[in-house]
């Protein structure tokens, strides 16, 4: 339950960089985080579904095949120096980037299973705020993906915004700021 809660942490921490992306062109202050990237550590059987989520459904860039690497364990989150772990990342053409941290399956390294039903609260959501975000959505029902919250307006009618599963089982928010909040009927 610990690690959970530490990989848990590390993602929302580097999904915060995604939100902070347009302050990296900032000089740096002493004493503050730069975040880099968002990395997600995943299983190597979500490299394929990954790719497909996030290159052919986000229209983000693939750096390409990761090349396996050993010795390189992490007791702390879940494997040891036998574990062939392989690292790729992927970036928008805005220069966010999330990364894939796989590890091949071994004896100990615990996986975590989606939440049922969709809610995010005790799980991780990578927001991204975006342009056109429709082609996004219709991306998305043409490759499958599993949708939590169709193209709309958001709750506050100031955004439209979608929901997605990625194939590591993590929330991605996608919205898209409005010049105009949409109203929505009242019942």
């Amino acid at each position: 339950m610990r690690l959970i809660s530490i990989i848990r942490y590390v993602l929302v921490l580097g999904a915060a960089q995604a939100l902070c992306a347009p302050l990296q062109a900032q000089t740096e202050q002493p004493g503050y985080a730069s975040f880099i990237r968002t990395t997600i550590v995943a299983r190597l059987a979500d490299l394929e579904p990954s790719v497909t989520f996030w290159r052919d459904v986000m229209g983000f860039d693939y750096a390409g095949e990761p090349a396996p690497r050993t010795g390189s364990g992490n007791a702390f989150l879940g494997w040891d120096d036998n574990a062939t772990t392989y690292f790729t990342s992927f970036t928008s053409k805005q220069g966010s980037t999330v990364a894939l941290l796989m590890i091949e399956d071994q004896p100990g390294f615990r996986t975590q299973a989606p939440v049922r039903p969709a809610t995010a609260y005790g799980s991780v959501v990578l927001v991204h705020t975006a342009k056109g975000i429709r082609d996004v959505y219709d991306r998305a029902v043409a490759h499958g993906v599993e949708i939590i919250k169709p193209y709309g307006p958001s709750a506050t009618g100031r955004s439209i915004q979608i929901m997605l599963r990625a194939p590591t089982g993590h929330f991605v928010e996608v919205y898209e700021l409005l010049d105009q909040p949409v109203r929505k009927p009242k019942a």
